[in-house]
């Protein structure tokens, strides 16, 4: 993500801040917590490349981009035009109960193989 690079005014107060010219842009490394705070809705935006976010000099999180075709669905559902659909992984997969006759499927496994060795 580039960012508009700010310089300090040897003129002003150490506090005063002047901004540079919008094509002067610096690279993020990564950012620390009170920094992401204070990213503004259009910086964020900008942002080009997962950015690493940092708590006392150690990693805490990754700030991602999205992809444009995640930003489209994410602009459709805030707009209504999309429903999010429901996962349809094994959550609500549960295995057979045991039948307790006959041979376990390790045992018919087995079996198969030594027939293929024969």
């Amino acid at each position: 993500m580039t960012v508009p690079a700010h310089s300090a005014d040897p003129t002003q107060g150490a506090s005063q801040h002047r901004r540079m010219p919008a094509e002067e842009h610096r690279e993020i490394a990564a950012l620390t917590m009170r920094e992401l705070g204070k990213l503004t809705a259009d910086q964020v935006e900008r942002l080009e490349h997962p950015v690493p976010v940092t708590s006392n000099g150690l990693p805490v999180a990754w700030l991602v981009p999205l992809t444009p075709s995640e930003r489209r669905r994410a602009e459709m559902i805030a707009a209504g035009k999309l429903r999010p659909g429901q996962p349809r992984g094994l959550g609500r997969w549960s295995p057979l109960p045991a039948t307790g006759s006959g041979p376990t499927l390790s045992e018919l496994l087995l079996d198969l193989r030594e027939q293929e060795r024969t």
